[in-house]
C-alpha cells in the first residue's frame, strides 16, 4: 500500500508542477492546482499513518480495519478458514430449506 501511495503522490506532484508551469505561476485560488494539491496532501497523510504503523503488531493500529498488515501465511490460513466456513457446497440445500420454509409459512397463512 505504501508503494501505491508513493506512486500516486509522485504522479500528482508531476500534474501539479505541469499545471503551475502552464499557468506561469502559482495562485492559491486556482482549482487546477488546489485540488490535486489537496488530494496529494491527503494521500501523504495516509502514507504517513501507514508507515508509522509498520512496526506494530496487527490489530493495534488505526488503519488495520482498512488495510491488512497480516503476514501472508496468516492471511492465507484465515481466508481459507472463512471460505470453508461459508461452505459453498451445501448452498443448494440451504436454499431449498429456506424455500421450503417460505412456502410452508405462505400456505399455512392461506
Amino acid at each position: 500500500m505504501a508503494r501505491l501511495l508513493v506512486g500516486f503522490i509522485l504522479s500528482l506532484v508531476v500534474v501539479i508542477s505541469i499545471s503551475i508551469l502552464n499557468q506561469g505561476g502559482f495562485s492559491a485560488s486556482d482549482a487546477m492546482v488546489a485540488v490535486p494539491t489537496l488530494v496529494a496532501a491527503l494521500a501523504g497523510i495516509i502514507l504517513a499513518v501507514v508507515v508509522a504503523g509498520r512496526g506494530r503488531q496487527h490489530g493495534n493500529w488505526i488503519t488495520d480495519s482498512w488495510i491488512s498488515r497480516e503476514p501472508e501465511d496468516e492471511m492465507l490460513s484465515r481466508l481459507e478458514s472463512e471460505r470453508d466456513e461459508a461452505s459453498m457446497q451445501d448452498l443448494g440445500s440451504k436454499w431449498a430449506k429456506m424455500e421450503m420454509e417460505r412456502l410452508e409459512s405462505k400456505h399455512g397463512e392461506e
